[in-house]
Protein backbone atom coordinates (compact mmCIF):
# COMPACT_ATOMS: atom_id res chain seq x y z
CA UNK A 1 0.00 0.00 0.00
CA UNK A 2 1.24 3.10 -1.04
CA UNK A 3 -0.02 6.75 1.13
CA UNK A 4 1.04 10.25 -0.19
CA UNK A 5 1.01 13.36 2.16
CA UNK A 6 2.00 16.86 0.61
CA UNK A 7 2.67 19.47 3.03
CA UNK A 8 2.30 22.87 1.38
CA UNK A 9 4.23 24.94 3.61
CA UNK A 10 7.37 23.15 3.00
CA UNK A 11 6.45 21.90 -0.70
CA UNK A 12 7.29 18.14 0.21
CA UNK A 13 5.57 15.05 -0.73
CA UNK A 14 5.95 12.36 1.61
CA UNK A 15 5.57 8.89 -0.36
CA UNK A 16 5.01 5.74 2.00
CA UNK A 17 5.36 2.45 1.09
CA UNK A 18 6.72 -0.89 1.59
CA UNK A 19 10.48 -0.48 2.29
CA UNK A 20 10.08 2.57 4.71
CA UNK A 21 8.89 6.26 3.37
CA UNK A 22 10.38 8.78 0.97
CA UNK A 23 10.37 12.70 0.99
CA UNK A 24 9.99 14.12 -2.37
CA UNK A 25 10.29 18.18 -4.14
CA UNK A 26 7.64 18.33 -6.01
CA UNK A 27 8.97 21.40 -7.99
CA UNK A 28 12.25 18.75 -9.40
CA UNK A 29 10.79 15.84 -8.48
CA UNK A 30 13.58 14.60 -6.68
CA UNK A 31 13.95 12.64 -3.43
CA UNK A 32 15.18 14.79 -0.98
CA UNK A 33 15.39 12.22 1.83
CA UNK A 34 14.73 8.40 2.63
CA UNK A 35 13.85 6.14 5.60
CA UNK A 36 14.26 2.58 5.38
CA UNK A 37 12.54 -0.42 6.69
CA UNK A 38 14.97 -0.95 9.08
CA UNK A 39 15.85 2.43 10.17
CA UNK A 40 17.02 2.35 14.24
CA UNK A 41 14.32 4.05 15.97
CA UNK A 42 15.83 3.31 19.30
CA UNK A 43 19.37 5.18 18.25
CA UNK A 44 17.43 8.80 17.76
CA UNK A 45 16.59 8.42 21.47
CA UNK A 46 19.51 10.63 21.95
CA UNK A 47 17.56 13.30 20.48
CA UNK A 48 13.93 13.96 20.13
CA UNK A 49 12.72 10.62 19.49
CA UNK A 50 9.97 9.41 22.30
CA UNK A 51 9.36 5.17 22.24
CA UNK A 52 6.44 4.96 24.43
CA UNK A 53 4.19 2.09 24.83
CA UNK A 54 1.50 0.60 27.51
CA UNK A 55 2.93 -2.52 27.73
CA UNK A 56 6.97 -0.94 27.81
CA UNK A 57 7.97 -2.55 24.53
CA UNK A 58 8.42 -1.09 21.13
CA UNK A 59 10.24 -2.12 18.24
CA UNK A 60 13.10 -0.62 17.52
CA UNK A 61 13.22 -1.20 13.42
CA UNK A 62 10.84 1.42 11.64
CA UNK A 63 8.76 -1.98 10.17
CA UNK A 64 11.09 -4.37 10.34
CA UNK A 65 10.90 -6.48 6.99
CA UNK A 66 8.23 -4.89 5.49
CA UNK A 67 6.30 -1.73 6.20
CA UNK A 68 2.14 -1.66 6.46
CA UNK A 69 1.07 1.76 6.76
CA UNK A 70 -2.81 2.96 7.51
CA UNK A 71 -3.56 6.79 7.32
CA UNK A 72 -1.27 9.62 7.76
CA UNK A 73 -2.66 13.15 8.34
CA UNK A 74 -0.48 16.51 8.29
CA UNK A 75 -0.47 18.57 11.43
CA UNK A 76 0.27 22.34 11.21
CA UNK A 77 2.43 21.66 8.57
CA UNK A 78 4.90 20.86 10.49
CA UNK A 79 4.64 16.62 11.48
CA UNK A 80 2.67 13.77 10.05
CA UNK A 81 1.18 11.47 12.32
CA UNK A 82 1.43 7.66 10.07
CA UNK A 83 -0.44 4.75 11.80
CA UNK A 84 1.00 0.99 11.31
CA UNK A 85 -2.10 -0.94 11.99
CA UNK A 86 -0.04 -4.03 11.92
CA UNK A 87 2.39 -2.55 14.55
CA UNK A 88 -0.14 -1.34 16.53
CA UNK A 89 0.69 2.08 16.61
CA UNK A 90 1.40 5.75 15.62
CA UNK A 91 5.12 7.28 14.08
CA UNK A 92 5.05 10.83 14.52
CA UNK A 93 7.16 12.21 11.39
CA UNK A 94 8.42 16.29 11.52
CA UNK A 95 8.82 17.35 8.28
CA UNK A 96 9.71 20.83 9.68
CA UNK A 97 13.38 19.85 9.91
CA UNK A 98 14.93 16.25 9.72
CA UNK A 99 12.13 14.03 8.09
CA UNK A 100 13.04 11.85 10.60
CA UNK A 101 10.51 10.05 13.05
CA UNK A 102 10.24 11.86 16.14
CA UNK A 103 7.85 10.24 18.23
CA UNK A 104 6.39 6.14 18.25
CA UNK A 105 3.20 5.38 20.07
CA UNK A 106 2.09 2.24 20.81
CA UNK A 107 -1.25 0.84 22.66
Amino acid sequence: MYVVIAVSRYRTYVVFHDSGYDVFDPRTCQSIGHVGAQFDLAARRSTRLQLTSGSGHVTSALCGARCGWGGAVVVNNELIYVSQPRLLRVIVIDVKQSHRPVEVSRQ
